[in-house]
């Protein structure tokens, strides 16, 4: 990502346009957009749902864009369509490449077909709309990366945000008490988890080289998370009269925005067809 976010790729939608006979998304048209994204010097980050991995027919290549911070795999069962038009639309202002008419977030964002931009195959080559090059003339004021972050989330959301972070590592044990908290060492590319408090013990972790630790704290005072890319760096600070609650500030990649709604510190709306299913499946009166 070169410091601007013009276009946020639907991943999911672009692989599984056409499969292989074996039923599995082909990467190789997602290559090709990805390039084409590149040529045109827009700023792009790619989304997929979760299970990409195993739809696909080449999964190193998501994890390669993974690795290079251009892309992302949500990391619960909640499709990236919620993700790419909450960040479209209340973040970063930008494009979303799909072919997907998200008719099921209409109400949510009603205006959201303004900012898609669609795809055909046509043999080798590959025809957006509008072109990549107009879609540039409309992007000369780009948001630009990191975003500035300030919201006020309790300590048990930031702890499902490092549990995140740390692929869940240390997950049970970080809930079996709330003075339980993380830290990880800046070490093999890996961010940096540090915390401030009035007492703090290690105990237990470290092991396998991860550099993650469990640590015991009163009376916290901060915590600091800095990923590797240098992207996000954000600080949790609890409030005096409350320190179960607290303000969390700083700035954050794409990546790490997705993390934080999962963790419940920032609202993502649901799409609408999911409130129609949660309302058909409630049991029936007996009557008795």
């Amino acid at each position: 990502m070169d410091g601007r976010l013009d276009v946020l790729v639907d991943g999911s939608n672009i692989v599984m346009h056409a499969t292989d006979s074996e039923g599995r998304g082909r990467t190789e048209t997602l290559r090709r957009t990805v390039q084409e994204l590149e040529e045109a010097k827009l700023g792009f980050f790619v989304l997929f749902d979760r299970g990409i991995m195993r739809k696909c027919d080449d999964p190193s290549y998501v994890k390669a864009l993974e690795r290079r911070g251009e892309g992302f795999i949500v990391p619960s069962r909640r499709e990236a369509d919620a993700y790419l038009l909450f960040l479209a639309e209340r973040i970063y202002d930008c494009f979303i490449l799909s072919r997907d008419r998200f008719t099921d977030y209409r109400v949510i964002y009603p205006s959201a077909w303004r900012r898609r931009i669609t795809y055909n195959v046509n043999g080798d080559r590959l025809e957006f709309k509008p072109r990549l090059e107009e879609v540039k003339m409309r992007r000369s004021s780009a948001v630009k990366l990191p975003v500035e972050l300030d919201v006020e989330c309790n300590i048990g959301q930031v702890k499902c945000f490092l549990s995140l972070v740390t692929r869940r590592r240390l997950e049970a044990q970080l809930r079996s008490s709330q003075g339980m908290l993380i830290e990880r060492r800046a070490k093999g590319g890996r961010g940096r988890i540090s915390v401030e408090a009035r007492s703090k013990r290690i105990t237990g972790g470290g092991e396998g080289g991860s550099g993650v630790m469990l640590v015991e704290v009163e009376g916290i005072k901060l915590l600091k998370y800095r990923s590797r890319s240098g992207m996000t760096s954000l600080t949790w600070m609890p409030y005096v009269l409350n320190p179960s609650l607290g303000r969390l500030v700083g700035y954050a990649s794409p990546r790490t925005l997705i993390m934080l709604a999962e963790a419940g510190c920032i609202n993502v709306p649901s799409p609408q067809k999911r409130e129609r299913e949660v309302r058909s499946k409630k049991p029936l009166s007996s009557g008795n």
